[in-house]
């Protein structure tokens, strides 16, 4: 019983979220595209890889950056010259003329 315990328990740890990191905009609005990134970043001289939105309407509703036990464990073991991420971003619908968004 107690093994058991202990593997849910490693089970769990290593699959959950270390951190995430979220930005909204302002005022919503939803119900665009939804995108999956796999980011890596290395501490070299030569910059940073870029990784570019793929929205058709060129707007950005919402952006999460994630890292999990795995990815973390990774940045600890390289001390920090290899640092993988997940990076979410949801594309905003296009707003429509009519009617007014004020409040």
């Amino acid at each position: 019983m107690e093994i058991r315990f202990l593997s849910i328990l490693i089970g769990a740890v290593l699959l959950s979220s270390c951190a995430e990191h979220r930005l909204v905009v302002e005022r919503p609005n939803p119900d665009g595209e939804h995108a999956i990134v796999n980011s890596k970043a290395y501490l070299l001289p030569r910059g940073q890889p870029r990784n570019v939105a793929q929205c058709q309407t060129n707007l950005i509703d919402e952006v999460r950056v994630k890292t999990n036990f795995g990815q973390s464990l990774i940045t600890v073991l390289t001390l920090g010259f290899y640092q993988p991420a997940t990076i979410e971003y949801y594309c905003a619908k296009v707003p429509s003329d009519e009617g007014s968004t004020d409040e």
